[in-house]
């Protein structure tokens, strides 16, 4: 019975931190904030060819099948501050 107790004990006590660290975490950040840092970490795919301009979602992307160099996995972040637009087939 005491093991159950405690069982339950840690269960709640999880339960309630989680619930603080997702609804109180910080009091001036915005959901649309927190989604958009969230996005500009996700990996996406380019082409390092001369005449790319697009990242993509995932490296099987149709926009990707002209590709004349390697296909390289960075973050949507670097992808855009080489100028990079998303890709209109994958987003």
């Amino acid at each position: 019975m005491k093991t159950f107790h405690l069982i339950i004990s840690a269960f709640l006590f999880l339960l309630f931190f989680t619930h603080e660290q997702i609804f109180h975490s910080s009091p001036n950040s915005h959901p649309k904030e927190i989604a958009q840092i969230t996005k500009r970490d996700a990996v996406v795919y380019i082409c390092n060819g001369p005449k790319s301009y697009a990242y993509h979602a995932h490296p099987r992307c149709s926009g990707l099948n002209n590709c004349s160099t390697q296909i390289y996995k960075i973050n949507e972040s670097d992808a855009m501050n080489r100028g990079r637009s998303a890709c209109l087939k994958c987003y």
